[in-house]
């Protein structure tokens, strides 16, 4: 009887990527190819090897920085983008939806950043469906989130079938929802789905107005549960409006929300069978790809390979896919449930 380890079946099984921003997810090759010195791509790695203890959120978003200097003009976005895909094509991954915030750069205005990230998704011959989620940074200030919005529907009006979202992003400790609520509702009103990066830092306030919201999902969300520094309020309008997560395993570790694995905040979403995704946030900087992840959960949450499975199938429904291509992830995943785990997997693993 053949001996198939943990990671061969994360790296077999086809997986759901739902929370993957562009600039975090550079390879090392794609620095490289893009021209980025040395020392830069130290710096955009170098979070895997600070101690936990000396991380802090802050230096997880000053890493991006990294990425924008090498990602200046339509051509080096395209490249970047169209690596980025064909890199999640190789994880088995069957389905991404890529995150972005409009930037404006020297010969490159907004507009036709986005044009750049779209034709490269448009282009992608590889067997992975893919669409494309556009931020809106709580770090901006007003006027220019609400000149975001309005770049973001013209383009969504343009490319409907590919820009499928709008997300909140940016660091947790500026801006507050409260402020851009309204457009997000606008956004919604014009065909949009939400997601909106929830409670990375202790904020019970902010978490009740996006909760009350009810955004299609929600990311990481490490302060919500009371266990972990969030309210019973909260958690309860959680269990009842069920609003699906986006969690990020390694993100969490590296940027110090979350300090083992093993504490990870998933465990109430799995205990209460709340609706979630696993994710990798930032596969770049983290140093991280899906099977890892997948793989993480295997072995430290105490989830079996079917459950694993189970959390793919389950994150179709989570998509800003259309019905029909909806259907076919979720044959997809049935097929190899059918093939290639029940004849080279079932009789292998402990389910």
């Amino acid at each position: 009887m053949n001996n198939f380890s943990n990671e061969d079946f994360c790296k077999s099984l086809p997986k759901i990527e739902l929370h993957a921003h562009l600039n975090g997810s550079l390879s090392e090759t794609t620095l490289i190819q893009l021209g980025s010195t040395n020392s830069d791509i130290a710096e955009y790695q170098k979070l895997k090897h600070v101690p936990p203890h000396e991380r802090t959120l802050n230096d997880c978003f000053k890493i991006f920085q990294f990425a924008h200097k090498v990602t200046t003009s339509p051509n080096s976005v395209y490249a970047a983008t169209k690596n980025v895909i064909d890199e999640f094509f190789l994880d088995n991954v069957i389905y991404l939806e890529l995150r972005t915030t409009p930037r404006s750069e020297d010969g490159m205005d907004a507009e036709t950043y986005i044009e750049s990230v779209v034709e490269a998704i448009k282009d992608n011959e590889k067997d992975i469906l893919v669409k494309l989620i556009l931020s809106i940074n709580r770090q901006h200030s007003l006027e220019v989130c609400r000149q975001h919005l309005d770049i973001i529907l013209k383009m969504k009006k343009k490319y409907p079938d590919i820009i499928k979202g709008i997300d909140l992003s940016g660091n947790p400790h500026h801006g507050r929802f409260s402020n851009l609520q309204k457009l997000f509702q606008e956004a919604r009103d014009h065909g949009l789905f939400t997601t909106i990066h929830c409670a990375e830092i202790v904020n019970n306030d902010e978490v009740k107005d996006i909760l009350h919201f009810e955004p299609d999902r929600i990311g990481h969300a490490p302060f919500v549960h009371p266990r972990y520094g969030g309210c019973a309020e909260n958690w309860t309008t959680l269990q009842k409006n069920k609003v699906p997560t986006e969690f990020c395993l390694t993100s969490n570790i590296i940027s110090g929300t979350t300090n083992l694995y093993e504490n990870h905040h998933i465990r109430e979403w799995i205990n209460n069978k709340l609706p979630f995704s696993i994710n990798t946030d930032d596969k770049g900087i983290f140093h991280t790809n899906l099977s890892q992840e997948f793989e993480y959960a295997l072995k430290y949450l105490a989830l079996s390979p079917l459950e694993l499975w189970q959390i793919s199938l389950d994150s179709v429904d989570h998509t800003f896919a259309t019905s029909e291509e909806k259907s076919l992830l979720r044959f997809k995943l049935e097929q190899w449930k059918k093939g290639t785990f029940e004849q080279r997997y079932k009789e292998n693993l402990d389910l």
